[in-house]
């Protein structure tokens, strides 16, 4: 998982929660509402990182200047976007609290007690609570969605390499 949590992101100012998804799996994601097109990709440019938009006039720019974009469709719900964002950048769709991110400012999460943790930056504190019922739930409903569009790309004749085939896989990672 340390190679797939390399995956660094920046999304666009329509997509924030997105954004907060990607952090609490422990994606280094950047995102902030008042980020303009030629800012995320001189952002995607000098720092490696995929650009995750609605924006088609952004897709194609930054398809154009040769950055990786991945272009979500404006009818697609959390679970989608998280499912397409798996299959097209290899990200692994689970929970791993030991290197999970703050949702707010995408630092780094320290562990401060068995089931608690705290930002390092804004100082914000996190646990798992009666909402972990649900981030385990929208996890195992994106990794069943991306199950799905695996099996439609290689009913096409794609490469890309079907999570289905790995078998049993840990959805979240419970140690604490």
């Amino acid at each position: 998982m340390i190679e797939m949590l390399s995956q660094k992101f920046v999304v666009d100012a329509m997509l924030g929660k997105v954004a907060r998804w990607l952090r609490i799996m422990g994606y280094d994601t950047l995102y902030s509402n008042k980020l303009e097109d030629w800012k995320i990709l001189k952002i995607a440019e000098t720092q490696k990182r995929i650009i995750i938009t609605r924006d088609r006039g952004l897709y194609s720019r930054s398809v154009k200047r040769g950055l990786k974009c991945i272009l979500l469709s404006p009818d697609f719900d959390i679970i989608q976007d998280l499912a397409y964002i798996a299959l097209k950048s290899k990200i692994d769709l689970s929970v791993n609290v030991d290197a999970t991110r703050c949702p707010q400012c995408n630092s780094i999460l320290n562990k401060i007690s068995e089931n608690k943790w705290m930002c390092t930056k804004c100082k914000k504190e996190y646990w798992k609570g009666k909402h972990w019922r649900t981030i385990e739930e929208v996890i195992i409903k994106a990794n069943s969605t991306l199950v799905k569009l695996e099996a439609k790309n290689d009913a096409r004749g794609s490469s890309t390499d079907s999570r289905a085939k790995q078998g049993d896989r840990a959805i979240i990672n419970r140690n604490s």
